[in-house]
């Protein structure tokens, strides 16, 4: 739905589509037969027509061809410039999306753990007067309201920024709320049942195991729209050159003239010419065109080079994010997320002291954000695998798990 809307709505993309309309404008052009005759006259004596004559240049050497050859090369790459941008389009809507997601969660983390704090404090501040704890204990707790306050300010300021930056992506107002809701359950971190078998994680780390870079490479020198608009651009510089050779060859020039015979009718003289390009013979035009055919081809090499990096660093980077959340969910979150349930109990009961209960609650804290940080790491690392193999990825690993 995201992904849709944000095509719809995208600048960028409404932009490259008039390079097609002006792309297929270029290609019914070129096809049109160059029928242009041109028509003289010579006046006799007295200002009377003498003659009237009509000539016509034929091209002799396919140049129509070429014409049209080139210009349905410059309408795929129109067409592949168009799938780019749409390939770059929904990369960032996805990454965007993650990011949304990840910061929601974070806002409702730091929220949970200011109100963990606020009863902590208020706790505190009974103890102090009973006499239970000392002065320095309570300013303790106090300076950790602030923190988390602040904590909490911060963390939705960077969510309201990411939906103010998703809802842009999408072409709705500002004052549109956006929620992200992920289309399957297969998305979401594992919870805590499953963080105790660590089956979500291991699903995660084998999906990663089992991506081929090589594979991966092949698909996206197969459907990258980038890639087809380079190959697209090389031919039609190559078409380009061979059309401003053949230009400076001779053509034929059939003419036809009419004038008075000694009858004094009308008559029909067919004759013959040919161009005779002596000084012009387009060499500063196909100088040209043949460096314009090599910084083509070197264009499509170095996207062909640059496709194959970004496949590698993101099938590295994913493998990397899903190996760190398998090792967060199999040995920190589970105990972690223990711990804070048991956090204002245990302090209640006067188990363990204020300054051990906050550095218990920054260590639950601080695991909690980690763990959200690499989600939306392993997240974006397979949007960005997606987006650089030009297939939807992340649809089809979900659907492997």
């Amino acid at each position: 739905m995201a992904r849709r809307q944000a095509l719809v709505a995208s600048l960028e993309l409404r932009i490259a589509r008039f390079d097609t309309a002006i792309a297929r404008g270029g290609l019914r052009q070129a096809g049109a037969f160059r029928f242009n005759p041109v028509a003289d006259a010579l006046l006799g004596a007295g200002g009377t027509s003498a003659e009237i004559g009509v000539s016509q240049e034929v091209e002799l050497f396919g140049q129509r061809g070429i014409r049209i050859s080139s210009a349905e090369s410059g309408l795929m790459r129109a067409r592949g410039d168009v799938a780019n941008h749409a390939r770059l389009t929904i990369g960032e809507v996805d990454r965007t999306f993650f990011r949304l997601t990840s910061a929601n969660r974070r806002a409702e983390l730091t929220q949970e753990i200011l109100e963990l704090t606020q009863r902590l404090a208020s706790i505190a501040e009974r103890q102090l007067a009973a006499g239970e704890i000392s002065r320095l204990e309570y300013n303790l707790a106090l300076v950790e309201l602030g923190r988390s306050r602040a904590r909490t300010l911060a963390a939705k300021r960077q969510r309201d920024e990411t939906a103010a930056g998703f809802a842009l992506l999408l072409g709705l107002g500002r004052n549109v709320v956006v929620i992200p809701v992920l289309d399957s359950a297969q998305h979401l971190p594992a919870g805590p049942a499953a963080t105790e078998t660590g089956a979500d994680t291991r699903i995660l780390v084998e999906n990663a195991a089992r991506l081929n870079p090589d594979s991966l490479i092949a698909l996206a020198l197969r459907n990258r729209g980038d890639l087809k608009a380079r190959d697209a651009e090389v031919q039609q510089a190559q078409a380009e050159v061979s059309l401003v050779r053949r230009e400076a060859l001779p053509n034929l020039v059939a003419r036809g003239v009419t004038e008075r015979g000694d009858n004094g009718r009308q008559v029909i003289r067919p004759g013959i010419g040919i161009t005779l390009p002596v000084f012009n013979r387009n060499q500063g035009a196909a100088d040209a065109r043949r460096a314009a055919a090599n910084q083509a081809e070197a264009s499509r090499n170095a996207a062909t080079e640059r496709a194959r990096t970004e496949v590698v660093v993101a099938v590295g980077a994913y493998r990397a994010a899903a190996a760190q959340i398998e090792a967060l969910e199999s040995t920190v979150l589970a105990p972690a997320r223990q711990n804070r349930s048991l956090l204002e109990i245990a302090y209640r009961e006067g188990k363990v002291g204020l300054p051990v209960l906050l550095l218990i609650r920054n260590q639950v804290f601080d695991a909690e954000l980690e763990y959200w940080s690499a989600w939306v790491e392993e997240r974006e690392a397979l949007a960005n695998l997606s987006e650089a193999t030009g297939q939807n990825i992340i649809d089809s690993m979900e659907g492997g798990q």
